[in-house]
Order: structure tokens, then sequence, then C-alpha cells
């Protein structure tokens, strides 16, 4: 299951995991992030950015950054495990949720 904590500590289910892999105490079945910080989105700018396409606009992933918020932002299981060891489809899952945390209120930009 990939979630994400919020500030109370709650945490929203975003999906599941593909396939468990293995940690140090175990099988893990469950992706943990917490919710960015100021401190972070400033020390990593926006994980998407919107750019001038043919037609209108377009949302770009910024890759790089993406990839500092995954290092982040997990909580569960330790980060280096779950960068090395999960499956493409469940990295895209975490790549998904962490764009959600800065979609809440992003309206899309006019041309």
């Amino acid at each position: 299951m990939i979630c994400q904590r919020g500030n109370e500590d709650a945490s929203e289910e975003i999906g599941a995991a593909e396939k468990a892999v293995t940690g140090a105490h175990g099988m893990v079945t469950d992706v943990v992030l917490q919710e960015p910080t100021a401190a972070d989105y400033f020390a990593l700018g926006a994980p998407q950015t919107w750019v001038k396409a043919a037609g209108g606009m377009s949302l770009v992933d910024n890759d790089a950054s993406i990839r500092a918020y995954a290092e982040r932002l997990i909580v569960e299981p330790d980060p280096l495990i779950a960068m090395q060891h999960m499956p493409v489809l469940d990295a895209m899952a975490v790549k998904d949720a962490i764009c959600v945390f800065f979609s809440e209120e992003t309206p899309t930009p006019s041309p």
C-alpha cells in the first residue's frame, strides 16, 4: 500500500503496492510518505512545472525534484531500501503520491 501521512499523522491510502520487498525487519508491503514541509519545498522546488505547449499548457515532471522528494518523504520503509528494491509500478505510484501533495489548489495557467 502507498500511503500519505499528513500533519496529524493520519495516513491516506494512495494505492496498493505491486510487490513486497525485503527490508531490515522482514517483508515490506507498505510505503508511507510524510507530507512535505515548506523547507522541503524551498530546497527542492516544485515536482512539476507548467510549460507552454501546442494548444495550451502542459504539466511536465521535474524528475530530479521528484526523486529528491521521494528520498526525503518516504518514512516507511527506509528510503534507500524502498528506492533500490521497489518495482517500477510502485515507484510510479510513489511519484504520483508525491505530486498529489502539490496539486490540491493548483489551477491550470492560461497560455
